[in-house]
């Protein structure tokens, strides 16, 4: 974990974004290993080389500390979808942002965070609420690729663009649950290029389908 070294006066814009980096990656740390009760703003704020008032002046408490936290990683890979996600053809754009998508929610760290997510979720409806505004964040890039297919005639159009999305996302997201039970063979004997592809002809002749 890096520390940041503390100096006199207000930080500059590029400091203050680094210890809101710090911050957050040292929360997200924390949270996986410990859950929310047993995370502390001391421990956090220890780990990260920064004073307790630091964390508190940004966050109000571990729940708005664990909201930034996501808000950072989804910001991160819709950024990471629009960049990948270029091109004339909406189609290409789409599967463009679903595999980027794909490929996140694989990512160790990723089955990691979203376990940990999914397990605190059973026992907090605070939690249960802010996952549909959190949901709503990470598939409205790809709704809006789904759209622009259907709008350009390479979708099918009876179907809406959040149940296409479903159908999308159920299709993909099979290893990264399997990954985090640490299930054999999460990609069916295939390698992740190789199971998207195949998924990804499967959801064309769904949602390509007269």
């Amino acid at each position: 974990m890096a520390i940041t070294k503390r100096t006199a006066g207000r930080p500059t814009r590029e400091q203050a974004q680094h210890i809101d980096d710090i911050i957050l990656s040292g929360a997200r740390d924390a949270f996986c290993s410990q859950g929310i009760e047993g995370t502390s703003m001391e421990e956090i704020a220890l780990s990260v080389g920064v004073s307790k008032h630091t964390i508190y002046r940004r966050y109000a408490g571990k729940m708005a500390l664990l909201d930034a936290v996501v808000t950072r990683d989804l910001d991160r890979l819709n950024q990471a979808m629009l960049d990948h996600a270029a091109g004339s053809n909406p189609l290409e754009r789409l599967k463009s942002a679903a595999r980027r998508f794909f490929f996140f929610c694989v990512e160790p760290d990723s089955v990691r965070f979203m376990a940990f997510l999914t397990s605190e979720a059973v026992f907090s409806e605070e939690l249960r609420h802010r996952f549909a505004t959190w949901d709503k964040v990470l598939s409205n890039p790809i709704i809006a690729c789904i759209e622009a297919s259907q709008d350009a005639g390479l979708l099918r159009s009876d179907e809406t663009p959040l149940a296409l999305f479903n159908l999308l996302a159920d299709m993909i997201d099979g290893p990264s649950r399997r990954m985090q039970f640490d299930l054999p063979d999460p990609f069916s004997g295939l390698t992740p290029d190789q199971f998207f592809e195949h998924r990804w002809s499967v959801f064309l002749k769904v949602a390509t389908a007269a």
